[in-house]
């Protein structure tokens, strides 16, 4: 059935994806980008754009509350957020901000409307460093960046909305997530930075000794896994998009450079302080409440770049 959907950060690398795949299922999207990380050629021709900073909420639910009604909207899916390492060191009012505040506006706005389905894209950094593997949405939450707070502060903002909305609510913690249309002139895509690096034979760089491991997972099964929660039917539900696989940062070089025949070393510079050095995360539940699991393995999606 078709729905009338709102997607933030949707001209963002997974965003973009997303209203794809929402538009080719025959929904109407419209989209909110502040075009900060986002990118105009990431633009589908079949949603309606609205330029907006997200921050213009947090004073003004009146805003974001109208454009819900106007558009009849009946599902939303919040991706919009602040990510930046440098900046959850150097302005962590900033990410609160965006990350919390805003969002707060965005799903308070929601109620008393034709809303009925909220999804939250969250991460892996709720957890902090890990205490056993895989990680599953019963493991401790423990961030130890702004960025990871901020995105549990919501999550648990969201469990309290819950209680006194008839909303029904999805969170996805989300894994490293990598493909076509990732950045990489920005922190968070390792893989797009590296790719990028290796076909102009350029020097890399890693933090740390390259031993950190991560758990990549494909945009496109990450889209897939969120296009099908649009008719969960759980009042409120947390679910780990993991691949069970985890691989190091010196696997991905080895692994990139065979594919690009590159023979550069990569320059080490000192580990960074919000890292988290492993994460391997579950995709158990996954599979038994919405039937997903990974399809992409990363040695074919690093081909598929």
């Amino acid at each position: 059935m078709k729905k009338n959907i709102l997607v933030t950060g949707g001209l963002g690398f997974i965003g973009s994806h997303l209203v794809d795949k929402l538009i080719d299922e025959g929904n109407s999207v419209v989209v909110i980008d502040d075009l900060s990380t986002g990118s105009k050629k990431n633009l589908n021709k079949k949603a309606k754009y609205l330029k907006i900073d997200i921050k213009k909420f947090i004073n003004n639910i009146t805003k974001i509350k109208k454009i819900i009604l106007d558009n009849k909207i009946n599902s939303v899916f919040h991706l919009a957020a602040h990510a930046s390492i440098n900046s959850n060191i150097a302005n962590p009012l900033s990410i609160i901000e965006v990350n919390f505040n805003a969002s707060v506006a965005i799903v308070e706005a929601c109620k008393n409307s034709s809303v009925k389905y909220f999804t939250f894209t969250s991460t892996a950094a709720v957890y902090g460093e890990p205490q056993y593997f895989p990680v599953d949405e019963k493991h401790i939450t423990n961030p130890i960046s702004t960025y990871g707070l901020s995105k549990l502060m919501f999550e648990q903002y969201l469990k309290i909305f819950s209680i006194k909305s008839k909303i029904k609510i999805m969170i996805l913690r989300l894994p490293n997530v990598y493909g076509f249309r990732q950045r990489s002139d920005l922190e968070g895509g390792v893989i797009a930075i590296f790719s990028e690096k290796m076909k102009k034979n350029k020097m890399i760089k890693i933090f740390g000794n390259g031993k950190q491991k991560r758990d990549w997972v494909h945009v496109s099964d990450i889209v897939n896994a969120a296009a099908s929660v649009s008719n969960f039917n759980h009042k409120f539900e947390t679910i780990v998009l993991g691949s069970l696989t985890g691989n190091s940062i010196n696997t991905l070089i080895k692994k990139l450079a065979k594919i690009y025949n590159y023979k550069k070393e990569p320059k080490v510079l000192k580990k960074r302080d919000n890292d988290i050095k492993y994460m391997l995360m579950s995709n158990f539940r996954a599979k038994k409440k919405i039937d997903w699991s990974p399809k992409i393995s990363l040695d074919k999606g690093l081909k598929m770049l």
